[in-house]
């Protein structure tokens, strides 16, 4: 079950991470195009997961503390 804790933990915290730095990639990174663009415009009534991006990081940060706590909460 620790395991479990290690592998899911470190899965959340990642994806968490991942989901703030992409943020500061420029919209077009992909396109190679000559200017920049940074501005990022989304339908404020559609479902993205980047609106849980903090929630993946923060549970994520839980699962590896409770997974390096294991022996003070029995586990």
């Amino acid at each position: 079950m620790s395991k479990i804790l290690l592998i899911i933990g470190i899965a959340l915290a990642v994806t968490g991470a991942l989901m703030f730095i992409s943020d500061f990639l420029p919209v077009d990174f992909l396109n190679q195009s000559s200017e920049e663009s940074y501005l990022k415009i989304e339908a404020s009534n559609s479902f993205s997961l980047k609106s849980y991006r903090l929630h993946f990081l923060v549970v994520g940060i839980l699962f590896l503390l409770a997974y390096k706590f294991k022996n003070v909460i029995n586990f």
